[in-house]
């Protein structure tokens, strides 16, 4: 098996499940994830914000080799996440979309973007993040609905 980058969602249980956070995953030839890209918004402390109503939008990228909840969220790895292919190759094709994930999410980070929870959010910066990697989000939904933002375009600052 090849290593595979993931678009995933996770029902949030806060909305009964409806509402979905999604998020993008690099995972190994065993199916063990290494990277993940998050977005939501940051505390003030530079934290992620799982409970976010508002703040600044943020795109995490997570290091499973170092395990810090509080500032590297992980949602691959709970049971109620699902996931669906973008793409599957060998380790130096799938690091090269990485790079160009981690450096929009640096983009994102940068942009001055504010969260808001039904136009810029987690749902947002996960089809950003694949679109720059030059893939598709899915176009259906991976969850019960199709995700808030999901469909809204991040307008970045060029690097």
């Amino acid at each position: 098996m090849n290593h595979r980058i993931l678009f995933g969602s996770y029902p949030i249980p806060r909305f009964a499940g409806i509402a979905s956070h999604n998020f993008v995953v690099w995972i190994d030839e065993k199916g063990r994830p290494l990277y993940e890209i998050n977005g939501g918004a940051a505390n003030a402390d530079g934290s992620f914000n799982y409970c976010a109503i508002r703040g600044p939008l943020t795109a995490v990228v997570t290091d499973y080799s170092k395990r810090d909840l509080v500032y590297c969220p992980e949602f691959y790895v709970r049971p109620t996440s699902r996931a669906t292919l973008l793409i599957e190759g060998s380790y130096p094709s799938i690091a090269a979309r990485w790079r160009a994930a981690v450096d929009v999410a640096a983009r994102i980070r940068l942009s001055n973007l504010r969260y808001s929870f039904l136009i810029q959010n987690s749902n947002s910066v996960a089809t950003a993040i694949a679109e720059g990697m030059g893939l598709s989000p899915p176009s259906a939904a991976i969850g019960r609905v199709r995700a808030p933002g999901s469909h809204r375009q991040l307008v970045l600052n060029p690097t």
